[in-house]
């Protein structure tokens, strides 16, 4: 379950490319499994799945923000390596656009922490593979 209401897809044709939506949830619930960051998955289905924002009469995606990609990066770059690999290429985070104190408007998703819990989010359950072009 994700921690907004309101998705759009635009992320699927910009980001994750011609890569199958089912694999790229995959690779981040690999990631999950291997305890490489607590909110790799958040970070992936925000990718896959953005936050819908409504501002007015516009509405728009927020992709997640640059310090979230960061920290999974850093989490999970060394795990990786272990196995041989490292972070994508489609994933540098340097595409991801920094949140700025100062902006009337959220220009990106980071996971809101609550004090003493940890959460756990799945956004891959029920979906049909298919391929995007």
């Amino acid at each position: 379950m994700l921690p907004y209401n309101h998705t759009t897809l635009t992320s699927i044709l910009s980001i994750v490319k011609r890569i199958e939506l089912e694999k790229f949830l995959k690779f981040f619930s690999y990631l999950s499994r291997l305890s490489c960051y607590q909110h790799v998955m958040l970070f992936g289905c925000s990718i896959a799945f953005p936050e819908c924002v409504s501002d007015g009469d516009e509405s728009y995606g927020l992709l997640p923000c640059r310090s979230f990609c960061e920290t999974a990066k850093e989490g999970c770059e060394p795990v990786l390596r272990m196995v041989n690999s490292s972070w994508p290429e489609f994933l540098k985070c340097s595409q991801f656009r920094n949140h700025s104190e100062s902006d009337l408007r959220r220009v990106c998703f980071s996971p809101k922490q609550e004090r003493g819990k940890q959460c756990r989010f799945l956004c891959f359950i029920s979906l049909q593979p298919k391929k995007f072009r």
